[in-house]
This record gives C-alpha cells, sequence and structure tokens, in this order.
C-alpha cells in the first residue's frame, strides 16, 4: 500500500511538471515575464529591454540591414562590454546549471563522448525527440563509448520558467546568459566550449551538433572507434569548405570592421563536428584575450578563425557524408535507407516546419533497421 502511494506521488508530480512545460510552450507568443515565480538573476533583469528591442528589429528589411547591425553591436556592447575591454569575453560568460552534475564520469573516460546540442530555450519538443532518438544517453555494445548529450539554450525570459522544470526533470539542459538571437550564435557557440572545459573537463570526444539534426549515432560511433586517432591526429574533424567568400551584404553579413580578410580560413559547416577537450582547451586559450574580436557567423567563426588562430589542424569526416539545404525539405528517410555513408540529414525542423517531429521517431527506426539493431541490442 505505501509503495503505490509513493507511485501515485510521483506520478502527480510528473503529470503537474509536464502540464506546466506544455502550457508554457503552446502560450509562448503571448506570455511575459509573469512567468517567472521569482526575480531572475540581475544579469538577465537587466538585459531583457535589450532581448525584446533586438528582437524587434530582427526583421528589419536589407535596405536597413546596415541600421539592424548597429543595433545588434549596440546591444553586444550593453551586454558583454566593449570589445576592447581590458578582460576576456570568457571572463564575461555565464550559465545557469541544472541542480545536479551533468557529467558523471566512468571508471575510463579514454572513450566519454558529449554531444553539446546547441538548442533555442523554445524547442523542448525538439530536445525530446533527440533525448528519445540519436542523442540518447548510452554505452553502446561493440564501440566501448559513453555518450552523453548536453543541451545549451539561451536566455528568453517568456519561457524560463519552463526550462528551469526541464532542468530539474532531465538534468541536460544548460543556460547561458545571452538573448536568443542569431546576432549572438557564435557566443553561444563558445561558450558552450567554456562550459565543457570547467564541468565536463574528463570527457576525451567531444561531438558539436544543432537540434534540427538528424544523425546515425552509429555510424559516427565507428567512426570513432576505427577511424579517429586523436593520439596521432588531435584536431577538428568535420566537412571542411575552403576559399569561402566573407558576405558583406545579407543575413550573413560581416562587416570588413569586425573581420577584414574577404575570404574566411577553411571551416565546417556548423551542423555537425567532432574535436577532442584539449583542442577545446586550445580553441579557448585563443579566445581568452582582452581585444578578441568575435565574428557573428558561428561556424566560420569557430571551426575556421578561432580554430586558425589557435593553430588547430582540420580534416575531413573519412567515408562520411551529409545531406543540408537551405531552402528545400529532404527526405531524410529515404536518404538514410539508401546511403550507407550519410551520417547526418537536415530535418524539415530546419526550415521551421515544426509540426514534423515524427521525421526523428520514423527516422531512427529506420536507422536502427539499417544497422539491424533495436535499443535494447544496442545498448547495455
Amino acid at each position: 500500500m505505501l509503495l503505490s502511494f509513493y507511485i501515485h506521488i510521483i506520478l502527480l508530480i510528473s503529470f503537474a511538471i509536464f502540464s506546466v512545460v506544455t502550457l508554457t510552450f503552446i502560450k509562448r507568443i503571448y506570455t511575459e515575464n509573469n512567468l517567472l515565480s521569482s526575480t531572475p538573476p540581475a544579469s538577465i533583469r537587466d538585459t531583457q529591454i535589450e532581448f525584446r528591442s533586438l528582437a524587434n528589429g530582427t526583421n528589419k528589411s536589407p535596405s536597413n540591414a546596415s541600421v539592424a547591425r548597429n543595433d545588434e553591436s549596440d546591444l553586444r556592447e550593453n551586454i558583454f562590454g566593449s570589445a576592447k575591454a581590458k578582460n576576456s569575453i570568457l571572463d564575461r560568460l555565464t550559465f545557469i546549471n541544472p541542480p545536479n552534475t551533468v557529467c558523471i564520469y566512468p571508471d575510463n573516460t579514454e572513450n566519454y563522448m558529449i554531444i553539446i546540442v546547441l538548442s533555442r530555450a523554445l524547442n523542448f519538443d525538439f530536445r525530446q525527440a533527440i533525448r528519445a532518438t540519436w542523442g540518447r544517453n548510452e554505452k553502446y555494445k561493440g564501440y566501448n563509448t559513453i555518450m552523453k548529450t548536453i543541451f545549451f539554450v539561451g536566455t528568453d525570459d517568456s519561457v524560463q520558467l519552463a526550462v528551469r522544470l526541464e532542468q530539474a526533470r532531465f538534468n541536460d539542459v544548460i543556460e547561458i546568459v545571452i538573448p536568443e538571437n542569431y546576432a549572438f550564435v557564435a557566443h553561444k557557440e563558445l561558450a558552450s566550449l567554456l562550459w565543457t572545459r570547467l564541468y565536463c573537463p574528463l570527457a576525451r570526444i567531444v561531438f558539436r551538433a544543432d537540434d534540427d539534426i538528424l544523425m546515425d549515432t552509429f555510424s559516427l560511433l565507428n567512426f570513432i572507434k576505427h577511424d579517429l586517432n586523436l593520439n596521432v591526429n588531435d584536431g577538428l574533424y568535420g566537412w571542411f569548405r575552403l576559399n569561402n567568400s566573407v558576405h558583406r551584404g545579407d543575413r550573413w553579413a560581416v562587416t570588413r570592421m569586425e573581420y577584414k580578410p574577404n575570404t574566411y580560413p577553411p571551416y565546417t559547416f556548423g551542423v555537425g563536428y567532432l574535436f577532442s577537450n584539449s583542442s577545446c582547451q586550445r580553441l579557448l586559450n585563443a579566445a581568452n584575450q582582452p581585444n578578441h574580436q568575435i565574428v557573428r557567423i558561428g561556424d566560420a567563426y569557430i571551426t575556421g578563425i578561432l580554430r586558425d588562430l589557435a593553430g588547430i589542424p582540420f580534416y575531413d569526416f573519412h567515408d562520411l557524408e551529409f545531406s543540408y539545404t537551405f531552402h528545400d525539405q529532404l527526405p531524410c528517410d529515404e536518404y538514410f535507407m539508401d546511403n550507407p555513408r550519410l551520417l547526418l540529414c537536415m530535418s524539415k525542423l530546419h526550415l521551421g516546419i515544426r509540426e514534423d517531429l515524427f521525421e526523428f521517431y520514423d527516422t531512427w527506426d529506420i536507422i536502427l533497421s539499417k544497422h539491424n539493431t533495436s535499443l535494447s541490442d544496442a545498448s547495455y
């Protein structure tokens, strides 16, 4: 009887948490600061007005692009201070962590891998789909690799209470005190690297991913087992673009004041790349300078400019491919079924089609079938 009573209590608490998260998600557009049951941290209170002002300016027409860029620059200075400040940008990055320790190390950390997923605070459904599919925290049979997925979100005061509840329930969401806006993607990515070194320093392998991809986890583990030798080739692995021009007049525009050269160093798409924790430290060392300039294009900045500044070599994924598009839906389930070399594919969520979350589960079933396995067979 007593056991049954406690089970009912736990179920009621779980239902209450689920209800709050769901309600917050549905009313996201309409909710304001009254969702917060307690006073937010000072660093968040001081920037709420700036967050909203930037959000109101992000849909400006191309003719006003220079004005919008000036707004972004002013906001960055309001939040982080001038790029000419005497202290490093790393000193100005702060986190709100889950209540419990995120990284719990195995006895042997040689093959302990963390997947850092950049996500928007609003994307509760994306994160839940990833937890159930390619981002499952497991030790996979045959690979001797323990995998831990960690989500990094920015500050969005309209869903902050729901994020805190998600942190308490899943213990895998890190809130970075940076506004949820494209202008801060590079800051957010750099912050995720800093958190990795501060709170998960013994994880030897790091894989960076977006929350709108579909991935064949087994192909990644195969690459780590058979092709990755960090003792010989410790660098950054991805699909590198060479001699890519710096955009000066569109959504991805970077001014000459931000970055003078006309071409970027070789860089890889930010949808997915792999590196060691020691390379992570080298990236941070390169950024840990008083006058360091962060370029707003996250993948070009982290895997190109900062990597080059840190002197980290780059390598293409051996025999692995990706499918990426800016405009069109991809039949990812067919791609995974027909292409044994496909590592990741952009989901329909990348185009803003939020209602098609079943794509995660359907594609994951295909990936499991392709590898002749099931969840019960795949992990210990």
